[in-house]
């Protein structure tokens, strides 16, 4: 039985290839066949037909190349269409600014002025001088490259009056340009603002080059200097805005300490006179036990006590340096292991995290630790150099923002003397965390939902 099963096997697989080969053989008769077919049809033709077969297919021949060719010259009309469509696009992108968020800085490098002014005043003034030499230039008649002698129909005067007309617009139409663009400036897109000038230029130049008309060099480096200057004019404003907005933070802290350790001083003052009272009435009884002594002395080191601590508020109140250091974060709102290294003045720097953890952001921030110093802003700023590489924000110095654990942070300050601190290294973040379940659990009865169905 086996072995008849085995011979079956064999069979069927040397039928199949039989069957193969059989099928090979039929499509190579085929092909033959129709080889001879084609040579037999053209044997049995006369010179004459045969002569119209080869004037028609050659005709096909040249029909196909022709239009291949029309095909071609269609395809390149389209390509330099698309080029002046993209170019005219890149232009008008330049033009309103490219205000694209999206635009990433390192496309076009950081922009980084020629000038370094101290203040904005000082942007402003050499702005002026820069916008009174573009005036003069043009007054002059110096801005613009142009022929003299330049004709119209063979007339001198015609010809310098179309010059005049001539100049007249193409100076107002770049202008105009590049002050439309340099309002749009931003960090962003600084490199195609100026690119877009220098094309301006180009374009302009082109245009009007019939006529030999052409802008200097120089006044392009006068409209690139203008941008770079009206940039860094109104960047240097609003650092200027920020610094001022933070000295009138600390104004209104100032005034706030003064308040409140007035307050505290008035009340210190109250107890003290209270304490000095009473022990004037225990000092004037005739008994004077251990009892009524232990009393008065336990009442007059309350009054040290009390000077002790005057002497404390009045010194942070004219030390203006003495405040607290605070370590704070916000995981709902800024993730984790990010923390915010700021100084107060306040006696109760909490009040300073509460205005931190206003309606600008969603959730409140969490005390990591305040360290009380009579140095405070020359330990904040020690803690701002040694962590300058992990600020989230390293154009603007004045965001108090850095990319660390607080394991760093307190391991850096058992470095420093004279600096004891607590750490509450896991935040409460609670309004956060409870939110978090709520989200949790509503995603998991879609999911039960969803199931059900």
């Amino acid at each position: 039985m086996f072995l008849d099963i085995f011979k079956i096997n064999k069979f069927k697989r040397k039928i199949k290839a039989l069957e193969t080969e059989n099928n090979n053989i039929s499509e190579e008769n085929n092909r033959l066949n129709q080889k001879l077919n084609v040579k037999l049809s053209l044997q049995a033709m006369s010179a004459n037909d045969l002569n119209n077969l080869i004037h028609k297919r050659e005709k096909e021949k040249n029909d196909i190349e022709t239009e291949t060719t029309l095909e071609k010259d269609k395809l390149k009309a389209i390509m330099e269409e698309i080029g002046k469509k993209q170019e005219a696009l890149e232009d008008l992108k330049a033009e309103v600014g490219d205000l694209n968020s999206n635009v990433e800085i390192s496309n076009y490098g950081l922009y980084d002025s020629n000038y370094k002014f101290e203040s904005s005043w000082e942007y402003k003034e050499k702005l002026k001088k820069i916008r009174q030499k573009e005036k003069d230039s043009i007054k002059n008649k110096t801005a613009v490259h142009y022929d003299p002698n330049w004709r119209l129909n063979g007339s001198i005067a015609m010809g310098k009056s179309l010059i005049r007309k001539n100049i007249k617009a193409m100076m107002r139409s770049f202008n105009n340009e590049c002050t439309e663009a340099i309002k749009k400036v931003n960090h962003s897109n600084y490199y195609r603002i100026e690119n877009r000038i220098i094309k301006s230029c180009e374009q302009h130049n082109k245009m009007y080059s019939l006529n030999d008309l052409r802008i200097e060099q120089f006044y392009l480096d006068y409209k690139i200097n203008e941008l770079d200057l009206a940039f860094g004019y109104e960047l240097k404003k609003e650092e200027e805005k920020e610094q001022l907005k933070e000295e009138r933070r600390k104004e209104r802290e100032e005034k706030q300490l003064k308040k409140d350790v007035e307050k505290q001083n008035k009340s210190i003052d109250k107890d003290i006179d209270h304490y000095s009272k009473a022990i004037e009435e225990l000092e004037a009884r005739e008994d004077q036990t251990q009892e009524l002594k232990d009393e008065i002395k336990s009442l007059k080191q309350k009054i040290k006590d009390n000077n002790d601590k005057k002497d404390g508020l009045n010194s942070t109140l004219y030390n203006a340096q003495a405040g607290y250091v605070y370590i704070i974060s916000n995981i709902g709102s800024l993730g984790k292991n990010i923390v915010k290294i700021g100084v107060t003045r306040r006696l109760k720097p909490e009040d300073r995290v509460r205005e931190l953890s206003s309606a600008s952001v969603p959730f409140k921030f969490d005390i990591h630790a305040l360290i009380f110093s009579t140095d405070a802003f020359a330990l904040e700023n020690k803690l701002h150099k040694r962590f300058s590489k992990n600020r989230v924000n390293k154009i603007n110095g004045r965001k108090e923002f850095f990319h660390i654990s607080i394991d760093e942070i307190e391991n850096e300050l058992k470095k420093y003397d004279n600096v004891t601190v607590d750490f509450n290294e896991i935040p409460v973040a609670d309004e956060y965390r409870e939110t978090l379940k709520i989200d949790n659990k509503a995603a998991e009865k879609q999911k039960i939902d969803c199931l059900l169905e």
